[in-house]
């Protein structure tokens, strides 16, 4: 009995050893290979999944295979599995796309400010991982087009580049903001810009994580217009010129994505500085940002942002702004005006119910930003309130709303509510369409 009850010990043992090195083995990839309902170009699933030719693979990397490719949302589902072929394994994935592609119109109403566009966005162009984006607005206060051709992996390489065309007509309100009174909403002065403007990037993939590149841009603005809210004239707020510059910037993003969830750090560095004998208004401007985000009972996601800008000289449409969607929603939209500039934010999202092809999400968010002048110009026409040295911190509360399309890249529905713990005001932000690409 003690003999046969060795045995059976020795034989789950081997077995076991034999089941450990099947998992633990790993050999050079030798190749790569795509399957299943998918458009994606074999060359370019090196870059998405992470790896290269050479590198050594095993059946325990075959998970982290699945979740890189999951990160790029393209693909509705992914299986990984790696071929025995001469000299190493080729990876072979099955994919089944999401839909890449979208024509929608688009409708926003931020803080009284209207506007209604149609945008094209096609996020895996060709198979290639390629972006793209067209989008025409007519606003009230902002009509507009852009239009952006964005490679992330030329051919599936290291190498980046992205080709963009920016045109604006933007009706700009400064506010008043007196230091000592945080409640004042008041509008000082209303002017009209004109922006033609344009840029070409090149940039270089380190690592996957890691992104380094160079924009040169180049634009003419103009001014004009400008009055006070009962229509007296007033001078314009910058004369109008050349704006043409080189911005540097480096990127570092190791964030996963999953179904409108994301986690992981996110830290940029970028430069703008004017270009002499070409530009009109001699600026520099720094920007570090950093995000992190945690996943969290696996569908929630705490997010919390920073932004330090320092600019100098700065041209009235380059200064920093806060207020609005984007860094300060319980303000008016671009209420504070500056060169230096900080943002805190803390977002908490949880799901709140899928339905069919759709899926709802809740936010609660507090927002907190600092916004000063510290180096100005000469020939800026500047406010009463905008003296060197003057400066404005406001923070906010509030919740919202993200509707996404499950097989869609991106979210189509965004509505929020915030209320202004200083300027004890409350604002209301709705946007239907590309609320995020």
């Amino acid at each position: 009995m003690r003999s046969a009850a060795l045995a059976v010990i020795l034989a789950v043992t081997a077995t076991a050893h034999a089941d450990d090195a099947s998992r633990t083995w790993k050999k050079p990839i030798v190749g790569f290979r795509v399957r299943g309902p998918t458009k994606l170009r074999e060359s370019v699933l090196p870059y998405l999944a992470r790896v290269r030719t050479g590198d050594l693979v095993g059946p325990a990397d075959v998970p982290r295979l699945e979740r890189d490719l999951l990160t790029s949302e393209l693909f509705e589902s992914i299986a990984v599995t790696l071929e025995d072929a001469e000299g190493g394994v080729i990876v072979v994935a099955t994919l089944d796309d999401k839909h890449s592609w979208i024509i929608a119109p688009t409708l926003f109403f931020l803080a009284g400010k209207k506007a209604f566009g149609v945008g094209f966005a096609e996020n895996n162009l060709d198979g290639r991982d390629q972006k793209v984006l067209l989008y025409g607005q007519i606003g009230t206060r902002d009509s507009l087009f852009y239009g952006a051709l964005f490679d992330p992996a030329i051919r599936g390489g290291k190498w980046n580049a992205r080709l963009d065309v920016y045109l604006y007509q933007r009706v700009v309100d400064e506010y008043a903001n007196p230091v000592d009174d945080p409640a004042d909403f008041d509008i000082a002065r209303i002017s009209t810009s004109r922006y033609f403007g344009g840029g070409a990037l090149v940039g270089y993939n380190f690592r996957w994580w890691l992104v380094g590149d160079l924009r040169l841009r180049g634009a003419y603005v103009q001014f004009e217009d400008a009055h006070a809210p009962d229509g007296t004239p007033l001078p314009v707020p910058q004369d109008d010129g050349w704006d043409v510059s080189a911005q540097a910037r480096l990127t570092i993003d190791a964030r996963g994505r999953r179904f409108g969830v994301t986690w992981g750090p996110y830290l940029q560095l970028f430069v703008d500085q004017a270009l002499p004998g070409f530009d009109d208004y001699g600026y520099t401007a720094a920007l570090l940002r950093a995000y992190y985000s945690w996943r969290i009972l696996d569908e929630h996601q705490l997010e919390v942002r920073t932004h330090i800008n320092v600019g100098y000289k700065l041209p009235f449409h380059e200064e920093l702004v806060n207020g609005g969607i984007i860094d300060l929603r319980g303000y008016a939209l671009e209420q504070f005006r500056g060169d230096t500039r900080g943002m805190w934010r803390a977002e908490y999202s949880v799901p709140i119910t899928k339905w069919r092809f759709l899926a709802f999400r809740a936010v609660g968010f507090y927002d907190s930003a600092y916004m000063g002048f510290n180096f100005q110009r000469g020939d800026r026409d500047y406010l009463p309130s905008q003296t060197p040295g003057a400066s404005w911190f406001r923070s906010n509360v509030g919740g919202g709303l993200r509707v996404y399309v499950r097989n869609i890249v991106l979210p189509l529905l965004g509505f929020d509510i915030a209320y202004a713990l200083e300027g004890k005001h409350t604002e209301v932000y709705f946007e239907v369409g590309l609320t995020d690409f």
